[in-house]
């Protein structure tokens, strides 16, 4: 695959604000276009044209391709052309009006109020590791981290004078403002336990663990590690998470449920939406908007079942 002739790797280059795994997601998604529109006899982006475009959508749904991944391919093509366009290497944009395919949009599904308590209703921890899983939850509930985000923390991340966390990105600029995400990354707010037991970790808890379940040796620049010493991985945290749900004998859910959580409950609780934009990271606030669909559906659940008119009528 000649992807030279494609700019992939200067495309890439060109996404600074996005972070390591959006970056690999247009790689990827852009290898399989690429491949796709090679196989048709085109050997770089300038003879791709809107019909060849719509030729690439058919053949992914005639694949079976899931629609979620069908909207993030063309998704990922689409600002890859206009950068091409941009870039005057094309004349013209052949994705313009190309829609993903329209499915069932799928909600996140969020942990009630009384699930969070449930989970989170303890004392102080015992031991070390009851430490960290605890303070694992509350970073990923209270401050609506992703688990990528989590893993990436150091022990230099809290800024304990600010008592902010500081969540890197690609770039090495600095930013100053609360929840901006820049191209560094941003700076969030954390629950007043969190703020406590990543002091305690920090000071006791992540030395301790290290001599009672670690091998003796450490990454000495992550702030969570696991039993080999190791910077926390997304799977070391989803066997956090699903011990600690079945301990509570809460149904399994992923690591990812307590960020929709966060941003669910801030939006009924009447923060606002631009505010929860910034909080979670993201580039457009469509993404965050589908919280609100979350919430009001939950409104409609409310209602039916508390109002004396929001159950429908008996009929004799």
């Amino acid at each position: 695959m000649g992807l030279d002739n494609w700019n992939v790797a200067e495309f890439l280059r060109s996404r600074t604000a996005a972070s390591h795994n959006t970056v690999q997601a247009y790689e990827q998604d852009l290898n399989v276009f690429i491949k796709w529109s090679e196989d048709q006899g085109y050997v770089g982006p300038d003879r791709i044209e809107r019909a060849d475009v719509l030729g690439w959508v058919v053949a992914m749904h005639d694949e079976g391709c899931a629609q979620k991944t069908m909207a993030r391919r063309i998704s990922g093509v689409r600002q890859y052309f206009q950068w091409l366009t941009r870039r005057g290497i094309v004349s013209s944009d052949p994705t313009s009006k190309v829609q993903a395919p329209k499915g069932a949009q799928k909600l996140p599904r969020p942990l009630t109020r009384e699930e969070i308590n449930q989970l989170l209703d303890e004392g102080m921890p015992e031991n070390p590791l009851d430490l960290r899983n605890r303070l694992i939850v509350e970073l990923l509930y209270g401050s609506g981290l992703r688990v990528s985000e989590l893993c990436g923390l150091n022990l230099t991340s809290f800024d304990r004078e600010r008592e902010l966390l500081e969540i890197e990105g690609s770039s090495k600029k600095r930013r100053t403002d609360l929840g901006s995400k820049g191209k560094r990354g941003r700076r969030l707010p954390m629950s007043l336990i969190a703020r406590q037991l990543i002091d305690l970790w920090i000071k006791e808890g992540s030395r301790g663990f290290d001599d009672s379940y670690t091998p003796g040796r450490r990454d000495t620049v992550a702030l969570f590690v696991n039993r080999r010493g190791n910077r926390m991985g997304r799977r070391d945290v989803m066997r956090v998470i699903h011990k600690l749900l079945e301990s509570k004998g809460l149904p399994g859910r992923s690591p990812h449920a307590l960020r929709h959580t966060f941003a669910s409950h801030l939006l009924e609780g009447g923060a606002d939406l631009r505010d929860v934009q910034e909080l979670m990271g993201h580039d457009s606030i469509a993404t965050t908007q589908i919280y609100t669909k979350v919430t009001n559906s939950e409104l409609v659940t409310e209602h039916r079942i508390y109002h004396p008119r929001g159950k429908p009528p008996r009929h004799a």
